[in-house]
């Protein structure tokens, strides 16, 4: 029996204008009036993901960040830091090559002037631009602000992305969650191990629990639960893990999703 029900949100609850249909507020609703635990398990920034539980009606804990934060409402309750010197490594790497970047702290979201005025045209959502902060020395901003470094979000640019010396690291996680973008956590920080703490917060073994998700970095969530429900718009390596597959985000998946898992 599912009791707790884990929900990406791109490319899985949110449809493909970036918004979450009534008909899987709908479904959200009735999990929860069965008992069902849902919550939101997201690579955006954790403020995000808090936005959109709220209006989904999921529970109040989230998990952000691709899994290096944890959060109830605005509390922060886990966070896992990328180390130093990894943590400055990666971003004297990030930094070297041609890429879009967003750097997560437990905090702020740190982007340059020019990705921040692309992302206000083409990344529309106010939950993300409270929490980013232009900065153009990121070292400087974390260094005076006494942050540390969650998450490196990278949009791929022209030339060779550095991602073999990213993932030779130590102490990472390197995944992505499309074909043109990269995802560094610390080691070990990923949506499953966000997942286990949540579920134990909620007292809900994990072969309790379902995931839905549609992307290479839903894998580590989808491979720890009872139930993987992965999107029919996923790439084959993902679907592959899956026990049902989902009609795709602009099918009414999630809402199919939630909905197969109180059957």
């Amino acid at each position: 029996m599912i009791k707790l029900i884990s929900l990406d949100l791109d490319g899985t609850l949110l449809d493909p204008r970036g918004r979450i249909t009534a008909a899987s507020k709908a479904a959200i609703a009735k999990a929860r009036d069965a008992g069902v635990r849902v919550v939101i398990n997201t690579g955006r920034p954790v403020q995000e993901g808090v936005f959109f539980a709220r209006e989904a009606g999921c529970d109040t804990l989230v998990a952000g960040a691709g899994g290096g934060l944890v959060a109830d409402g605005e509390r922060i309750l886990r966070r896992w830091e990328v180390p130093q010197p990894s943590a400055r490594r990666a971003l004297e790497l990030c930094l070297s090559w041609d890429a879009q970047l967003m750097i997560f702290t437990q905090r702020d979201i740190l982007v340059n002037a020019a990705y921040k005025k692309y992302l206000e045209v083409h990344y529309p959502f106010p939950a993300f631009h409270r929490a980013a902060v232009v900065a153009e020395d990121f070292f400087g901003y974390m260094e005076e602000h006494n942050l540390s470094l969650v998450k490196i979000h990278g949009e791929k640019g022209p030339g060779r992305c550095p991602a073999e010396e990213l993932a030779a690291l130590p102490d990472v996680t390197l995944t992505t969650s499309s074909p043109h973008d990269f995802e560094l956590t610390a080691g070990g920080a990923d949506k499953g191990t966000a997942l286990a703490v949540i579920a134990s917060l909620y007292g809900v073994p994990l072969d309790q629990c379902a995931a839905v998700g549609d992307s290479e970095n839903d894998l580590s969530v989808l491979q720890v639960v009872g139930m993987p429900i992965v999107m029919g718009s996923a790439p084959e390596n993902v679907r592959e893990a899956a026990a049902r597959l989902a009609p795709s985000n602009g099918e009414e998946g999630a809402a199919w999703a939630v909905l197969s898992c109180l059957a």
